[in-house]
């Protein structure tokens, strides 16, 4: 059995370019053990970034070199800042897949976006993912919310489930639903993944976006990236870089969601991605008892950004219990039948999605 503090005792004894051990000095972040297989991240300065590959290098040599170590899955990240683009009052033009700076993982890659958390765009994200998978498409979800990943409840599998290396240490996709599954739940714990820096949160979704066996290598038809929730730099880097060929903004009828959405609008308009349009959670709770529509969170706040913003209004998805439950229990409501209050609608997005994006 590998103790944890052998294994720091062993890094330790590799010297930063500073002169300290690598985990007095602090390069070492996350580290877990899972079966003789170490994880960690290896965070080096901005001004030491040149180091980190000569370090990885010597940290998978000193780990594989102890006894009951499997294998090592190493991520790098430098703790860089970068300068906000000069502003410019005409939106830039749609960067074509083949000039991003990650490799392309599928036909499509389209984003789930929203202003703010707490909105139902990660239920909607894997329920749009299943539903295309029903259809016999290769589908996978990356579940880039580093700060709040969902896809180990919504998949069923929990954070205990952990990818597997190929021979290049490439990581292969955990599987659910049909789906081909990455999320950084699955890799640190949550505890590590909530004090990275802005920076370092960047890197590591590179990683996991470009560093993924998609499809076994073949790559799939649709990769759905679950954006992280909110306007920074994070997600504007994440949707620069994986070149979204599409995307898709999940609100709540409130006025006050519709608010963050119309800056989650304006964030991929200044990428240059293609909106799909909006789709509107929560829209309305049935009463089982007297078959009445409450609408708890208002009504109207899709509309608005569709006036506002001139997207087109996906549809709606209902306040149901079985879709709250389905999601916590890791079984999706849309493979629950499609008679389904809730079921029906996302099977309906599910169409009219495939429809704009021609798979």
């Amino acid at each position: 059995m590998i103790m944890l503090d052998q294994v720091r005792d062993t890094l330790n004894r590799i010297k930063s370019p500073e002169g300290q051990g690598l985990v007095d000095a602090g390069y070492v972040q996350g580290l877990t053990e899972d079966k003789g297989l170490i994880r960690l991240v290896l965070e080096a300065p901005a001004d030491r970034a040149n180091a980190l590959p000569p370090l990885k290098s010597a940290v998978e040599q000193a780990l594989q070199a102890m006894d009951g170590v499997s294998g090592t899955q190493i991520i790098t990240t430098t703790q860089t800042t970068t300068k906000p683009a000069p502003q410019s009052s005409a939106a830039p033009e749609r960067r074509q897949p083949t000039d991003a700076n990650l490799p392309r993982p599928a036909r499509h890659v389209l984003g789930v976006a929203s202003g703010k958390g707490g909105v139902g765009k990660s239920t909607t994200a894997y329920n749009l993912a299943v539903a295309m998978a029903q259809d016999g498409l290769r589908v996978g979800i990356l579940d880039a919310d580093i700060y709040g990943p969902s896809v180990p409840v919504l998949s069923g599998l929990g954070a205990e489930a952990k990818p597997d290396l190929d021979d290049q240490k490439r990581m292969i996709p955990l599987k659910a639903h049909g789906l081909e599954l990455m999320s950084i739940g699955f890799l640190v714990p949550q505890d590590s993944a909530t004090v990275w820096r802005g920076p370092m949160v960047q890197n590591a979704l590179f990683q996991l976006y470009g560093s993924t066996l998609w499809g076994g290598g073949s790559g799939l038809d649709v990769l759905i990236v679950d954006l992280p929730p909110g306007t920074g730099d994070i997600q504007l880097s994440l949707a620069q870089q994986s070149a979204l060929d599409s995307a898709i903004i999940v609100t709540t009828p409130q006025d006050l969601s519709m608010i963050d959405a119309l800056k989650g609008v304006s964030m991929l308009e200044k990428v240059g991605t293609r909106i799909l349009g909006v789709v509107e959670n929560m829209s309305g709770f049935l009463c089982s008892n007297c078959g009445t529509i409450h609408n708890i969170f208002g009504q109207g706040a899709a509309e608005k950004l569709k006036i506002a913003k001139n997207i087109e209004f996906l549809g709606e998805i209902p306040l149901t219990l079985e879709v709250r439950e389905g999601a916590d229990s890791g079984n999706p409501i849309v493979q629950q039948g499609g008679e389904k209050e809730g079921s029906a609608q996302y099977l309906q997005l599910k169409d009219i999605i495939r429809q704009k994006i021609s798979i």
